[in-house]
C-alpha cells in the first residue's frame, strides 16, 4: 500500500512538472504589443522597430526584416516564407507571440495575414475577385497569382485564355458564372493520356488544386456555358 502511495505521489509531481512547462509558441511574449495589434519586430526578442497591425491586416510581400512577432488579436497570424503567401508557414495563435531566428537560424518573412481560423491559413484563395478567372502557383491558392481576362480568340473563335509555355497553374478558382475547360495545348485543344482524358473541367465557383495527370500540363483554358462545349 505504501509503495502505492510513493508511486501515486511521485506520478502526481511529474504531471505538474510537465503542465508547468511553456510551449513554444508561448515562449515569445512581448509586454509592448497594444491589446488588438499583431505587432512585428525587425529584432529579435520583440526588440527594434515595431510596426503594429489591427484584426484583418495583410501584407501579399515583406521586406523580409521581421524576426519576431506578438498577436494580441483575437485572429490567427500566418506567416509565409514567401511573398504572396507561398512557401513555408508558421502560424501563431491569439495571445502568442514566435521568434524568426532560433540558435543563430533565420526563418526569412515573405508576407503574412491575419484571418479567423488557422485552416484559412493554408489556403489563399480569398485573393480571387467575383467575376474573375485566377490561377495560383503554388497549391491551395497559394503563391503568385495571376488574374485571367478572357478574349475572344479570332483564329480558334475560342472565349478564353492561352498562356503557353508560361508556368502551369497548381491550383484554380473559377468564379465566373462559366465553366472553365482546361487544355494541354496553347489552342484550346489536346487530350491526356492517349485520348483517356478530354479537357479538365472546373465547374462555375469552383477551386481545386490540379492533380495527377494533370499537373503541370495546362496551356490554355477557354470558358463555355455548358460542360458539353468543351473542345
Amino acid at each position: 500500500m505504501r509503495r502505492g502511495m510513493l508511486l501515486a505521489a511521485l506520478l502526481a509531481l511529474l504531471c505538474s512538472a510537465f503542465l508547468g512547462l511553456p510551449g513554444k509558441a508561448g515562449a515569445a511574449s512581448f509586454p509592448d504589443c497594444p491589446a488588438g495589434q499583431f505587432c512585428l519586430y525587425d529584432g529579435s526578442g520583440g526588440t527594434g522597430t515595431r510596426v503594429d497591425l489591427a484584426e484583418g491586416a495583410k501584407a501579399e510581400r515583406d521586406a523580409g526584416t521581421i524576426l519576431s512577432v506578438q498577436n494580441n488579436t483575437g485572429m490567427w497570424a500566418c506567416v509565409y516564407g514567401r511573398p504572396e503567401y507561398g512557401g513555408g508557414l508558421q502560424t501563431v495563435k491569439p495571445g502568442n507571440g514566435d521568434e524568426y531566428v532560433t540558435d543563430g537560424t533565420r526563418w526569412l518573412v515573405g508576407s503574412y495575414k491575419l484571418v479567423p481560423t488557422r485552416a484559412l491559413c493554408f489556403t489563399g484563395y480569398e485573393r480571387c475577385a467575383n467575376g474573375e478567372v485566377c490561377t495560383f502557383a503554388e497549391k491551395n491558392g497559394r503563391g503568385a497569382m495571376t488574374v485571367h481576362r478572357p478574349a475572344l480568340d479570332t483564329a480558334t473563335r475560342n472565349y478564353g485564355n492561352s498562356y503557353g509555355p508560361e508556368v502551369a497553374p497548381a491550383s484554380v478558382f473559377n468564379r465566373t458564372a462559366k465553366h472553365l475547360c482546361f487544355y494541354p495545348n496553347a489552342d484550346y485543344t489536346g487530350t491526356w493520356d492517349k485520348d483517356t482524358y478530354g479537357a479538365y473541367v472546373v465547374l462555375r465557383g469552383q477551386s481545386v488544386t490540379v492533380p495527377s495527370p494533370f499537373t503541370g500540363t495546362f496551356r490554355s483554358h477557354e470558358l463555355v456555358d455548358g460542360t458539353s462545349e468543351c473542345q
